[in-house]
């Protein structure tokens, strides 16, 4: 990959959209105004060296972050958000973010612990760094012109490399690995084979169980950010990182079957549900828990089990109202995962049309009609318009006239049961 042999801040003020240009000019202007020296940091850095778009803005400031960040929301006439352990904070104003932190030095009391820190120069903030490419920075105050670059990030960008820092970064934080495998296949890059190393070691001396599943799931969100979720995680996949994070993750049928669909077709959802494809219900709860999966993500693991286990009564119903009830409930992204995932060719087919017959699972009727037609309120009222709703979906009736015929037939044996009911026969 070609990288540019010179950058400036103007060069990279030029490329962005009008919103992040304003933002980026309000910091200089602010660092200049107050003297306090400022800089573009991190991942901005690399990816305008490497030609390509600069959609963050993160910034490293020499003294105290959050007091610039304070003074910079009223200029910005933006939202404030302070995280005091860290001494970082977050403008956001009119869909622009903004990162800033407080130059600093970090040490751990213990692998996979959060750091301890305390303020430092820039040269203190790079070198706490995860990888050499995402330890340089440029000058926003009047500090000097040039990229800071004191661990040969430009080399590595140049060689195609992901190269940690130093020979404990993983020790400290085993969440890096995670993230160098991401950087890896979001550039075509190669993990360094020093790098390597301190990778397998730290996975087989089991120190990534020490990390919590809130910082695990962080990183698995950011690989399901990316525009191809599916290399960077087979390739976590093959490094043992997965089983790493729980022993379950090591089946990876789902992972290579997904693989083989065409990209444009596999949105997140799908990458998640398919970490759970092979599992069994116990493994899959223990790696919801692993990650303390939110609801909405933890239903489509579940379901996406649960549908793997009901594929011999999915492929044997020919009866449409029978697929809905079947599914009443189960994510529609589990759905569609497994339509693609599933070897057995009636279930991908079934499955892939169920969206449609939702859609046809809709009646002409409402209750309202259902009451002027003589229902009583209550249950009846459900239980007629879900007749009609089996009966449309099962072809039996097609289009309001023949719905409302049939309704006048329920409404008519409704009515009679509810006479029975009150001879003391059955009830309707």
């Amino acid at each position: 990959m070609k990288v540019r042999s010179n950058l400036s801040l103007d060069s990279i003020a030029a490329g962005l959209d009008a919103g992040r240009r304003s933002a980026l000019e309000a910091v200089r202007h602010l660092a200049e105004e107050e003297g306090v020296p400022v800089f573009l940091v991190g991942g901005p850095v690399r990816d305008a060296l490497l030609g390509m778009p600069v959609l963050d803005l993160d910034f490293s400031v020499v003294g105290d972050a959050t007091a610039f960040a304070s003074r910079l929301r009223d200029r910005l006439a933006g939202r404030l958000t302070v995280h005091p352990q860290f001494s970082t904070a977050t403008v956001n104003s009119q869909g622009v973010r903004v990162d800033l932190v407080t130059a600093r030095s970090e040490t751990y009391r213990n692998p996979g612990a959060l750091p301890i820190v305390k303020p430092g120069s820039i040269g203190d903030d790079l070198v706490r760094r995860d990888f050499t490419i995402n330890a340089m920075a440029l000058p926003v105050s009047p500090e000097g012109t040039g990229v800071l670059d004191s661990s040969g990030g430009l080399d590595d960008l140049q060689r195609g490399v992901i190269k940690i820092l130093h020979g404990r970064s993983f020790v400290d934080d085993p969440t890096r690995m995670l993230r160098a495998v991401r950087y890896e296949q979001r550039f075509g890059f190669r993990i360094d084979s020093g790098t390597m190393i301190s990778l397998a070691a730290v996975r087989d001396a089991g120190l990534m169980e020490s990390v919590s599943g809130d910082r695990w799931r962080h990183e698995l969100e950011r690989i399901l950010e990316e525009g191809r979720p599916g290399p960077p995680l087979l390739r976590a996949m093959e490094l043992g990182l997965l089983e790493g994070i729980h022993p379950a993750l090591s089946k990876g049928d789902g992972l290579r079957r997904l693989a083989t669909q065409p990209p444009e077709s596999v949105g997140p959802h799908h990458w998640l549900a398919s970490l759970f494809a092979s599992l069994s219900e116990a493994e899959g709860e223990g790696v919801i828990e692993k990650f303390r999966l939110p609801g909405s993500r933890a239903d489509i693991a579940r379901d996406t089990i649960l549908l793997r286990d009901s594929e011999g009564a999915i492929s044997d119903t020919d009866s449409a109202s029978e697929l809905v009830r079947m599914l009443s409930g189960v994510r529609p992204e589990a759905v569609s995962t497994w339509a693609m995932l599933t070897e057995n060719p009636r279930v991908a087919a079934v499955l892939g049309q169920f969206p449609e017959k939702l859609r046809c699972a809709k009646t002409a009727l409402s209750g309202r009609e259902l009451l002027a037609m003589g229902v009583p309120e209550g249950p009846a009222v459900g239980t007629i318009l879900g007749r009609i709703r089996e009966a449309r979906l099962d072809g039996l009736v097609n289009g309001e006239e023949e719905e409302r015929a049939l309704a006048l037939s329920l409404v008519s044996e409704c009515q009679a049961a509810l006479r029975g009911r009150d001879d003391g026969r059955d009830t309707y």
